[in-house]
């Protein structure tokens, strides 16, 4: 049976038994020291937010960039994300600009979703830049368009609060010719989002960014004290995804290579078996290798599982998590 915004949020408040929901932002000191280090990611929650607008995903791009708030097809608003976390018991909230990309410069929206956080305790961590041009084109006016697209979401970012923003680091041509390219780019953004108090992430997210071999001399190559990575545990598909047969950068290796410039990470989850551990990511070793690295930031909560709910699937990968910090 398809919910309407209002089952689904009484669904998450029963199905969780927690009470009240939300928590002050001074009250966060009766969370657990594992829970203090998580975010919850938007996206873990795409589906309820986008329906089934997503099926055709050609479609989906050209509706994005002209009417992009008819991909808005769930049943659940966007901003709602806040009461979710809140109700996990989840203190920060990574958004998703995919996710309300009609609303950057909507002041009285961005003004509405930190009331909504406010309202239920939580505060926003990162936000991803999705589709925003690519910063390693062959075209420098089209690396310039990239840069200033990204620059519109930089201000939503920081009026939303955020700490940090999360690009991808797209390009064309030779690995080299890409990262010369995203290097000049991604060193000029650095320093506009070190002027708002922003902390500029790469995320290894497609393309050239999922050979960590590739992305660590990115990163070295900029060179720049406000840029890291946003380390995703699961993105090492050498060639882009569903490509067959499937070639992977080794994921303990890629971990190895990130780890050093890691300063948040996006914990992946598809599936759990009966003990409650991730069916294909060993959570407990990989933080090992990040904290041994000195890696001291969030662990972003992203269910992108189909077996369980979302909310089963966020809870599941939350408790996963926190099992895997102690």
């Amino acid at each position: 049976m398809e919910l309407n915004r209002r089952d689904f949020l009484g669904l998450l408040g029963s199905s969780l038994a927690i009470a009240p929901i939300g928590f002050a932002s001074e009250q966060k000191s009766h969370l657990s020291a594992s829970s203090l280090k998580l975010s919850l990611s938007q996206w873990s929650f795409h589906r309820a937010i986008l329906g089934n607008s997503k099926e055709d995903y050609d479609q989906f791009i050209r509706a994005l960039h002209t009417s992009p708030d008819s991909v808005l097809a769930g049943n659940l608003d966007p901003r709602d994300i806040c009461k979710i976390s809140s109700s996990l018991e989840i203190p920060y909230v990574d958004l998703v600009n995919t996710l309300f990309f009609g609303h950057h410069s909507d002041l009285e929206y961005l003004k509405d979703f930190n009331k909504r956080a406010d309202d239920n305790g939580v505060s926003f961590q990162l936000l991803m830049c999705d589709e925003c041009g690519s910063l390693g084109a062959e075209s420098s006016s089209e690396r310039q368009a990239s840069i200033n697209s990204h620059l519109r979401w930089l201000e939503a970012a920081a009026i939303l609060g955020c700490k940090q923003l999360r690009v991808n680091a797209y390009g064309e041509g030779s690995y080299l010719q890409q990262l010369n390219r995203c290097a000049e780019s991604l060193h000029r953004l650095s320093n506009e989002c070190e002027s708002y108090g922003v902390e500029l992430l790469v995320e290894n997210h497609g393309h050239a960014s999922n050979n960590a071999a590739w992305l660590a001399m990115l990163i070295e190559n900029v060179n720049h004290p406000n840029l890291g990575l946003f380390t995703d545990l699961d993105n090492f598909f050498l060639g882009g995804w569903n490509i067959t047969p499937e070639r992977r950068y080794d994921r303990t290796q890629g971990i190895i290579d990130l780890a050093p410039y890691t300063r948040g990470v996006s914990v992946k989850a598809h599936d759990f078996d009966s003990a409650g551990n991730e069916v294909t990511i060993d959570y407990k070793a990989l933080f090992s290798i990040l904290t041994h690295a000195g890696f001291n930031g969030k662990y972003s909560i992203e269910y992108e599982g189909d077996r369980l709910s979302e909310l089963e699937g966020t809870l599941a990968t939350k408790l996963a998590t926190e099992k895997a910090l102690l």
